[in-house]
């Protein structure tokens, strides 16, 4: 078996598997395996050495949208709607709505940098007189005790 027969054939299976969300795991698992069976069957019976002959293997079985189709007619259910396009009028609401967000959200960090950055702090007396000698360790300064209010 060649490798890039293995690759259409679990491409075929995984295309039936995404269309067949709406079933139960236990059924689509029964399913894919049984179609997986057939598959190896007839590439056993027939000798299949060609990717060609495997693809009229899978074309005889049908699309993966016909095969979902008929599991579906099988259960009894109908399969999923998909999920509905927004219109562009939620668009255009959802991206006004996100870019007001932004925009507060950079006006509030313009404010906190440019208002919280004004305040000037006293420098302690010791810390502002005391000579600096070239070449000597730096003197330890205690930890300034924060003011708010």
């Amino acid at each position: 078996m060649k490798a890039n027969q293995t690759d259409v054939v679990g491409e075929y299976l995984h295309e039936v598997d995404l269309r067949l969300s709406g079933l139960p795991l236990l059924q689509r698992r029964e399913l894919l395996a049984d179609l997986a069976a057939h598959i190896a069957s007839e590439r056993t019976e027939r000798n299949v050495q060609s990717e060609g002959e495997l693809l009229e293997i899978l074309e005889r079985l049908g699309s993966p949208e016909v095969v979902a189709a008929a599991a579906y007619d099988e259960a009894g259910t109908r399969p999923p709607r998909p999920a509905p396009k927004p219109s562009r009028r939620t668009t255009w609401i959802v991206a006004a709505a996100a870019g007001g967000a932004v925009l507060v959200v950079l006006m509030f960090c313009a404010f906190f940098a440019f208002a919280g950055g004004s305040e000037t702090r006293p420098v302690p007396a010791e810390v502002a007189t005391a000579p600096a000698e070239v070449g000597s360790a730096p003197a330890e300064v205690a930890p300034v005790p924060t003011v708010t209010g």
